[in-house]
């Protein structure tokens, strides 16, 4: 086989299905010097670790800790290097071995798993199945990947730290005009709400006209006028709520006839509806939310068992995490107290990033507030968690300190 082909993934027990959609090329090593300065240099590690949707430098590591030797990954260069001399059938063996104790997914076997991380403690976090198994925190290879956690949460942390004295230095000295562009935004913000809030008006009075109309008609006619009524158009004509309305009515219907459908075929159906609607990609998640959690959802452990297809619709995707916690505020709008619940059993259930809950905490309304949440509810709701938020900041920072 040439060095770089490409083949099934796979860990210890062999995949031979040619119509099998996981592929990654073959790792091959390229040996350099001699004596005791001897060392293998992977040209393909980039490419491989890519495919597995892992770091190179995890990776390269991983050979080091069951070779024995030290070993070097350069970002700035993409040059990985092992110490010592290693042939491609010792890295293909080794690259078996990684795959089936950190890429696939203990329960279906799929290479779909996440890293999801809770203190000191890693877990896989399978997007096909929605599984979630401790790995085998043993290995030496843990260590590594929870320094390298913390070196991306701590220059995370530095950038928003530096974004924010920039902010403030822009501020300082550049205030009066900050505060004229504010004000322009605003303004046309205003004359624009007004002409919306003008159009609609004008709509509303033609349709009540035109409805007036239709109503004599059907008098004259002898016609039941109360059938014409029922048929005016509302608000849910002119946005998206009766496409919303309709997309999660048919799914609930769709869960109530196939009680034991799986995640993939959920996750279809959602789509489907979304499209068919003509609604938006994020809407998804509002499509799904809306369909399974209703306010019994503590006893029912609704949240338990929709976290699998929630984490498949969302992909881990930030920006889909945000549009899950508008979901939940408007679940919750009129009941602020079962939000840091809900919160919380999302993030329990590797549903929600804390990550992703900081940010949503950090800021006041954006983009992903949906437009019928009016300020004080939301305001309400942020209060309600921030017990949780704070909870989550602690325990964050307890595992900052014990890693040091």
């Amino acid at each position: 086989m040439p060095p770089g082909a490409i083949v099934n993934i796979q860990g210890l027990s062999p995949v031979d299905d040619p119509e099998y959609r996981y592929k990654m090329p073959t790792v091959y090593g390229k040996i350099e010097g001699r004596g005791n300065g001897i060392k293998t240099v992977i040209p393909n590690i980039c490419a491989v670790a890519t495919s597995l949707h892992r770091s190179p430098a995890e990776v390269n590591k991983f050979f080091g800790c069951e070779l024995g030797a030290q070993t070097k990954y350069d970002e700035s260069t993409e040059r990985a290097v092992v110490n010592g001399a290693h042939n491609d059938v010792v890295l293909g063996d080794m690259m078996h071995r990684y795959i089936e104790k950190f890429v696939l997914c203990p329960n279906c076997g799929l290479p779909e798993s996440d890293y999801r991380f809770k203190g000191e403690s890693i877990y896989h976090s399978c997007k096909a199945c929605g599984a979630k198994e401790m790995l085998d925190m043993s290995h030496k290879l843990t260590t590594f990947i929870l320094a390298q956690r913390k070196k991306e949460k701590n220059a995370a942390k530095a950038a928003e730290k530096e974004r924010k004295k920039g902010d403030k230095a822009d501020k300082d000295g550049d205030g009066g005009e900050k505060k004229k562009k504010k004000k322009d935004k605003e303004k046309k913000e205003k004359d624009s709400d007004d002409d919306k809030k003008k159009k609609k008006k004008d709509k509303d009075k033609k349709e009540k006209k035109k409805k007036s109309k239709k109503k004599e008609k059907t008098d004259e006619n002898g016609d039941v006028a109360d059938d014409l009524a029922k048929v005016e158009v509302t608000d849910d004509a002119v946005d998206d709520t009766g496409a919303m309305d309709l997309a999660v009515d048919a799914t609930k219907k769709y869960l109530a006839d196939n009680p034991e459908a799986k995640v993939d075929d959920i996750v279809e159906v959602v789509v489907n509806q979304q499209m068919a609607s003509a609604l938006k990609s994020f809407d998804k998640i509002f499509i799904y939310v809306k369909a399974v959690i209703t306010p019994d959802f503590f006893k029912k452990k609704e949240i338990a068992k929709a976290a699998p297809v929630i984490m498949k619709i969302t992909g881990g995707n930030d920006i889909m995490e945000r549009h899950l916690i508008s979901a939940i505020e408007c679940i919750c709008a009129d009941k602020p107290s079962i939000f840091p619940v809900m919160i919380k059993q999302l993030f329990d259930e590797d549903a929600l990033e804390e990550d992703t809950i900081f940010a949503w905490a950090g800021e006041g309304r954006s983009e992903y507030t949906v437009p019928s949440l009016d300020e004080e509810t939301r305001a309400k709701l942020r209060a309600e968690a921030e017990p949780v938020v704070a909870w989550l900041q602690e325990s964050d920072d307890d595992s900052d300190d014990s890693g040091d």
